[in-house]
């Protein structure tokens, strides 16, 4: 049988479109998987998302002092807009991330504690507001600025600016002519997460619940660990023991089967500078 050579004008092409491959798909480049990526600092709209009790935790010590246990929330904000979004690769397929700034704090209404002023930032003088959660899938204006580790390895991201929490309404005002300028900002993607330690129910549970494994290596040795790390947090709750939710969780048929070791106790911080000024005043916040 005969093999009859390509025809001189449609071998070139072929090789062209070959070449052009390249400008397209870069076959040499490691494919690039999901990692933590710190959220871009400066102002974003955001939707708050996840108001998580998580019972009386270990308190970082304060100037050697060590300090007793205390009820702690889990707060996450959804941040929109286009340099928010991470793309990975995941078995195969281009996904998109919505980044998400996450805040654990300590629940206190003393008027000088963290969480009394940012629920005051957040209700920003409406009425009818009681309780945090009651503002989920709200939408807010937040100053994103980043903060360095001691050792300057690792970049933070934190919703503070010199010690002010830095959010509100997601509204501007013309500093010349106070008009007042509401901002779009979009609905979340992903789904709200809620836990009351006093009034749990099983939806809530659920809501906090995170499917799957993922392989940890420590010292040379890998362990399969849960993804369920939430779920794990709130069942080592010093306060766990004869709480609602251990009432409820003994009475599901989803309990986690297992939990990770406790984590070491923190290492002392300094106090947060005293609050000197309001990053959002600019903004008629």
């Amino acid at each position: 049988m005969t093999i009859q050579s390509y025809n001189g004008e449609i071998y070139m092409n072929l090789l062209d479109q070959a070449i052009a491959a390249a400008e397209t798909t870069d076959q040499t480049a490691a494919p690039k998987t999901f990692e933590y990526e710190v959220a871009p600092a400066g102002y974003t709209t955001a939707r708050f998302i996840g108001y998580v009790e998580v019972g009386k935790q270990k308190q970082r010590a304060y100037e050697g002092v060590e300090k007793p246990d205390a009820a702690e929330v889990r707060l996450s904000f959804e941040l929109n807009g286009p340099k928010h979004q991470t793309t990975y690769e995941h078995e195969g397929e281009t996904k998109t991330r919505t980044n998400v700034i996450r805040q654990s704090i300590t629940i206190s209404m003393h008027e000088r504690a963290n969480f009394a002023k940012l629920l005051k930032k957040m209700i920003g003088g409406r009425e009818g507001i009681k309780h945090m959660a009651q503002m989920l899938g709200e939408g807010f204006l937040i100053m994103i600025s980043h903060s360095k580790s001691k050792d300057g390895k690792k970049t933070y991201a934190n919703m503070k600016q010199d010690g002010v929490w830095a959010i509100g309404a997601p509204i501007t005002t013309d500093p010349i002519t106070n008009e007042v300028n509401v901002l779009n900002v979009p609905e979340a993607t992903q789904d709200i997460q809620l836990l009351l330690w006093d009034t749990p129910t099983k939806e809530q549970w659920d809501s906090v619940f995170i499917d799957g494994e993922y392989n940890k290596t420590v010292d040379g040795v890998t362990t399969t660990v849960s993804k369920n790390f939430i779920q794990g947090i709130a069942m080592q709750a010093s306060n766990f023991t004869g709480s609602a939710l251990e009432a409820l969780v003994i009475g599901t048929d989803d309990l986690v089967k297992e939990l990770a070791a406790p984590a070491p106790a923190p290492a002392p911080v300094a106090a947060d500078p005293l609050a000197t000024s309001d990053p959002l005043a600019a903004l008629g916040l």
